[in-house]
């Protein structure tokens, strides 16, 4: 997989994404405030979209075709987002993971791109390993942890990588919040009326990897 990124993330000369890149290094000065430009780019201005057929299950679309469409999914997304930290010199990778929570185990399995169905970037930015996620709302920044509880991921770099475990921490915040809301004012007359809210806290969007895993 590692050669299918490194290709679609390669620039044209003249690429508009070179000029996006030094616009928004010429307006950040730290790495990590670039790399959050880049990332809020991605997620805000390239819309969602799955692209399956012709063995895009597989393979990312390039770079620069997903910034002249405007849409992509997960493996566009990150080919686009690589390409903009390269080009601020900012190290960073394409890394698989299983979205669907499916990950339990994974290390005992045979090696299969059916284990996988979503990838994201890491990055290393001043000493520290952070997490960026193209397919999230731009509401969501690089962060230190994964928005979700990841086990086991794949980094795809030129010289392979084996599968890696991250180690599991009690979550800092609550995945979902229920909220119900009672009106009892006009229960004595045999009436009364409530409301429900349920609010689902960063969850990223079931991806494509394969097309049997495709969840969205």
């Amino acid at each position: 997989m590692a050669p299918l990124f490194a290709k679609a993330t390669e620039l044209s000369e003249d690429s508009p994404l070179k000029r996006e890149a030094s616009k928004i290094a010429a307006a950040n000065a730290g790495n990590l405030d670039r790399a959050s430009a880049a990332l809020k780019l991605v997620q805000q201005d390239v819309r969602y979209i799955y692209v399956g057929m012709d063995g895009a299950n597989l393979k990312p679309a390039t770079a620069e075709e997903t910034w002249q469409r405007r849409y992509g999914d997960c493996k566009a997304k990150t080919a686009l987002l690589l390409a903009l930290l390269t080009q601020m010199g900012i190290e960073a990778e394409p890394v698989l993971v299983n979205n669907s929570g499916g990950d339990d185990g994974m290390d005992e399995r045979l090696p299969s791109p059916r284990m996988f169905d979503h990838v994201l970037v890491r990055a290393r930015i001043d000493g520290a390993v952070y997490w960026l996620d193209g397919t999230l709302p731009p509401v969501v920044p690089p962060s230190l942890e994964p928005a979700m509880p990841y086990r086991w991921v794949l980094p795809l770099t030129p010289q392979g990588r084996s599968i890696e475990h991250l180690g599991w921490r009690p979550s800092k915040r609550p995945d979902e919040i229920s909220m119900v809301e009672i009106d009892a004012r006009a229960a004595a007359a045999g009436h009364s009326r409530s409301d429900a809210a349920d609010i689902i806290v960063g969850s990223p969007p079931g991806d494509d990897l394969d097309s049997t895993l495709d969840a969205g």
